[in-house]
């Protein structure tokens, strides 16, 4: 993974969560035919994360920047909402249904608090607005205190790594 913030999260579905997972999933481009020829195909979009706890499966996106480029104020809550929501494209949706027949995933948006001022209602705005949409949002600043709270070992990836570390030095 590229991402911390997906490989935390995956870290968090793991340990804390009890799932299997599968990140960086490709979604391959459809190819079609104009004039004869081949159009299209190759590497599409990704799914950052699908998981199960074997009652349930998940699609998770995940999009946490520590200083988001945010628009204007104005128009800030109805883009942001309409951002999220792209995440779970339709091409995505489609690959899901027919390489994991029969599964329905519930969709799950990890985001950054940092989007929202910190008293207003934006944050809970976000999120009804997103269930409305049949996703659950997901503040990644609970996810990562959940994982620092509950790592209690030095894995063998770097991220876990970290993780560990970090707890270690700054809750000794």
């Amino acid at each position: 993974m590229i991402n911390p913030a997906e490989d935390i999260v995956n870290i968090w579905l793991q340990e804390c969560q009890n799932h299997f997972t599968m990140s960086n999933v490709y979604v391959k481009k459809k190819t079609r035919i104009i004039r004869g020829k081949k159009v299209g195909g190759g590497r599409g979009q990704e799914i950052d994360i699908i998981s199960t706890d074997w009652k349930k499966s998940y699609w998770v996106e995940v999009s946490v920047y520590p200083r988001p480029r945010l628009p204007k104020k104005s128009i800030k809550m109805n883009l942001i909402i309409s951002w999220a929501a792209d995440k779970f494209d339709e091409s995505k949706r489609e690959y899901l249904e027919e390489r994991f027949k029969g599964m329905h995933f519930e969709k799950w948006y990890v985001y950054s608090p940092k989007l929202f001022s910190k008293h207003s209602k934006e944050q809970e705005r976000f999120c009804s607005a997103l269930k409305k949409r049949g996703i659950k949002a997901l503040n990644f600043e609970d996810i990562l205190s959940e994982v620092r709270e509950k790592l209690d070992y030095m894995g063998y990836d770097v991220t876990r790594n970290y993780l560990y570390l970090l707890k270690m030095f700054t809750y000794s």
